[in-house]
């Protein structure tokens, strides 16, 4: 059991090396408002023909996958060279009938990269900055 321990605290000492434990959960909850937010507003204010709605619901797991890959990256090269492979699926392998569609997919990417980068305030003053932009232009 002393075993078990003394791994989870070198775990919990790798982890705040990376990023703090108080970061980590102010990013994932600024992350989750943003792409929930973000939700809301291409479900209200989006010119796509499919189910937005149904659309939307994507957001937030995306933002939040993105943020975790982000974390885990950032320390190395050639693991955030994996990453521009792995989010080019995205673009590539989806389905997108919109260019609508794939703008709002890479802005939750956007927001999922700014929190994994510990830039939350970044990725508040950007979607402040396109929601006005957006509302504007609809």
């Amino acid at each position: 059991m002393k075993e078990l321990f003394e791994r989870f605290n070198i775990y919990f000492q790798n982890f705040a090396e990376s990023i703090h434990p108080i970061d980590f959960v102010v990013n994932l909850i600024v992350a989750t408002l943003l792409s929930t937010a973000l939700a809301a507003f291409y479900i209200y204010f989006g010119n796509a023909v499919s189910n937005r709605r149904r659309f939307a619901a994507n957001f937030v797991p995306l933002t939040l996958t993105t943020m975790l890959v982000m974390i885990i990256v950032k320390s190395s090269l050639a693991l955030s060279l994996g990453l521009v492979g792995a989010l080019s699926i995205v673009r590539f392998r989806a389905a997108i009938k919109d260019p609508e569609e794939l703008t709002y997919l890479f802005l939750v990417i956007g927001v999922g990269l700014c929190t994994g980068a510990n830039q939350p305030f970044l990725a508040v003053i950007l979607m402040l900055f396109l929601f006005v932009f957006l509302y504007l232009n609809t």
